[in-house]
């Protein structure tokens, strides 16, 4: 049984095909920790936003059973948090399509935005992707 002292290395760079394979790769490894941030954010938080507002007054939830009653209104809000910080990270989310369109400057108080009466948008998976698309 022979020892063998040498250290190897591993493949050398062969060319464009195997660089930008690696791109790839590494730009998909940095979209996932930037969605699992996002996420581990979201995790951390709510619970304090929410229990910030059972403190005010305004519990989302069931006294009695301890269900949110809430819900759809809740999940409003994690999606609108969820979509500023994809916003931060250059990441689509759906709700910044809304945002656009259903605030406008309000003209009577400067600063201040008001919410339109009606909104009739289609939402897509990705702006470059035309592939799955929801309509509100």
């Amino acid at each position: 049984m022979a020892i063998d002292n040498v250290v190897k290395f591993p493949k050398a760079y062969n060319g464009p095909e195997d660089q930008e394979a690696f791109a790839q790769k590494i730009n998909t490894n940095i979209d996932m920790m930037k969605h699992y941030h996002i996420q581990e954010t979201i995790a951390t938080v709510t619970p304090m936003i929410f229990t910030q507002l059972e403190i005010a007054g305004f519990p989302l939830g069931d006294e009695e059973s301890g269900e949110l009653v809430d819900i759809k209104d809740g999940a409003l809000v994690i999606e609108a948090l969820r979509s500023i910080m994809c916003k931060q990270y250059e990441i689509y989310h759906p709700f910044q399509k809304i945002a656009e369109n259903i605030f406008s400057p309000d003209e009577e108080e400067e600063g201040a935005l008001k919410i339109s009466d009606s909104i009739n948008i289609e939402l897509k998976q990705s702006e470059a992707s035309e592939e799955e698309e929801t309509s509100i």
